[in-house]
C-alpha cells in the first residue's frame, strides 16, 4: 500500500474511532505503536485542532456581529422612542 493510501487508511481509521470512542484513548497515546500511524494520528489531531480553531473564530466573529447589530437595533429603538416623545 502506498503512503498516501495507508494515510488515508489510518485517517479513516481514525475518523471511526474518534465517532464512536470520542476519541479518548486516540488523544491519550495509546494505540499508536507504528512510527506511521503515529506520525498520521498527530496530523489527524493537528488538523481537528485547526478545525475546531477556526469555527472558534467564526463562532467569536458572528457573536461580535449579533452584539454589534442588537447595540445599534437598541439605539435606534432609544432614537424612535425620543422622537416620538419630541411630536
Amino acid at each position: 500500500m502506498a503512503e498516501p493510501e495507508a494515510e488515508a487508511a489510518v485517517r479513516a481509521e481514525l475518523n471511526r474511532i474518534a465517532e464512536t470512542q470520542h476519541g479518548d484513548t486516540l488523544k491519550s497515546g495509546s494505540d499508536v505503536t507504528d512510527e506511521l500511524k503515529g506520525q498520521a494520528t498527530f496530523r489527524w489531531l493537528g488538523d481537528d485542532s485547526e478545525a475546531q480553531r477556526l469555527r472558534e473564530e467564526q463562532t467569536h466573529h458572528y457573536v461580535q456581529w449579533a452584539f454589534l447589530v442588537a447595540l445599534a437595533v437598541v439605539i435606534v429603538g432609544l432614537i424612535g422612542v425620543g422622537l416620538t416623545f419630541l411630536h
